[in-house]
């Protein structure tokens, strides 16, 4: 996972430096460019009145931590090629040569487009694929654009003056529509379109819960209006009587209203977070310290029964440590409630958690997760429910039905040797 932007036409590379920041809520390990010179593709920031200009902001699912791996470069024969691209490919090893999936993926589509043309050439690679990938690409023709053909990572397009710009999300373009799934367009000294079969609507429905910008319009949806109606669906299934709502910053605030609003309790913001602290979640494991990045506010909690909202419940990591906050700050009992069903699969499709071992619900019925959080109790919002709201959308990581035949032993394998290759 991370947050891809491209631009090409007038003053694209000024485009391009302007959405990075619309895209660090995606990825905030570091922040690469690429863009069209004189001489060729370079790396680094592009000057303003660039041709062309890529922008990928790092969230780290394959390759080493802690290291800016994209955009990446490829020369076959006469054509050159930089690639940004959103996603995990679980088999990039069978791509082509590379470190990781991004320069396997770059390799394979330089060769490939070389060989074949661009549009069977890509058509060619996307049909090897295990795994999900949303690009851009800066070509000789222009700027490629591909949305993943199951949908399972977004991308987005705006005309602007003087050209076009894409990115991951809207709320980076300033508003925007998305490309269908499986949609391939080439826009600049060439323009076309083609389709990369099957072309079907799988979103990541944790995009939809946790990981995109509640201001961005995606699956057909407003980001914040999916929350809302998860948090009020979490209150139909509430059993409990508590004095207030609180929830985890940032991204549960809006379930959490509704939840309140439901059940006619107050929402307070007894959880803080240190606006400097990025998101803990999609921080590499080495510097990851919840303790660090959220503060509970006594005077808010003190002596009552607080529910305490989130909208997931992953690794565990941040929620445990603001159930001690919370009851450090002397509230009477912490009701945790989480606006979508457990998360017991991994994801191979660009979120960093691989394996099975590092989820909480793995080998944890609700109970034991209740324990290993400390909570009075735990609800979650049950499956069924969750479908309904959301239709039709990836759902691997908490069923365990991927889009794509997975081997899932093999798939946990191939991601941790890519990490540590």
């Amino acid at each position: 996972m991370c947050g891809i932007a491209g631009a090409w036409g007038r003053s694209a590379g000024e485009v391009a430096k302007r959405m990075a920041p619309w895209l660090m809520h995606r990825g905030h390990e570091g922040v690469g460019y690429a863009y069209i010179s004189q001489d060729g593709v370079k790396l680094g920031p592009p000057p303003d009145d660039a041709e062309g200009a890529l922008v990928h902001t790092r969230y780290s699912t394959s390759g080493a931590y802690g290291v800016q791996l994209q955009p990446v470069l490829a020369k076959h024969r006469d054509l050159e090629l930089a690639l940004v691209f959103n996603g995990t490919v679980v088999n990039y090893k069978q791509l082509a040569d590379g470190r990781f999936d991004g320069e396997a993926l770059v390799r394979a589509l330089a060769r490939e487009i070389w060989e074949r043309g661009l549009e069977e050439g890509v058509i060619h690679v996307y049909s090897k694929i295990v795994g999900a990938a949303s690009l851009l690409a800066l070509t000789p023709w222009g700027l490629l654009a591909v949305r993943d053909p199951r949908g399972v990572r977004p991308l987005a397009y705006r005309h602007y003056g003087g050209g076009m710009a894409f990115a991951s999300e809207t709320v980076a373009l300033g508003g925007g529509q998305e490309l269908a799934p499986g949609l391939a367009v080439l826009y600049g000294k060439r323009l076309a379109f083609w389709k990369i079969p099957p072309g079907e609507n799988k979103l990541c429905a944790m995009e939809l819960v946790y990981f995109a910008h509640h201001a961005s319009s995606m699956g057909g949806w407003l980001v914040a209006d999916v929350r809302r109606a998860l948090g009020r669906a979490l209150a139909e299934v509430e059993d409990r009587e508590f004095d207030v709502v609180a929830y985890v910053p940032e991204t549960a605030r809006t379930a959490a209203e509704a939840f309140a609003e439901a059940l006619g309790k107050p929402l307070v913001d007894a959880v803080v977070k240190n606006r400097f602290a990025g998101r803990v979640f999609i921080t590499p494991p080495h510097l990851r310290n919840p303790g660090d990045a959220f503060r509970a506010v006594p005077e808010l909690v003190v002596g009552k029964r607080v529910a305490l909202v989130d909208d997931s419940l992953i690794r565990g990591t941040n929620i445990r440590t603001v159930v001690r906050l919370l009851r450090d700050a002397g509230a009477r009992e912490v009701h945790v409630r989480i606006a979508s069903p457990p998360v017991m699969w991994p994801c191979f499709f660009g979120l960093d958690f691989p394996t099975r071992k590092e989820l909480a619900a793995y080998k944890r019925g609700v109970e034991a997760i209740r324990a290993y959080i400390g909570a009075d109790s735990l609800i979650y919002l049950p499956l069924e429910r969750f479908r309904q709201i959301l239709g039709s959308a990836c759902y691997g990581c908490f069923t365990g039905e991927y889009p794509i035949d997975v081997d899932v032993e093999e798939a946990e394998v191939a991601q941790i040797d890519s990490r540590y290759a």
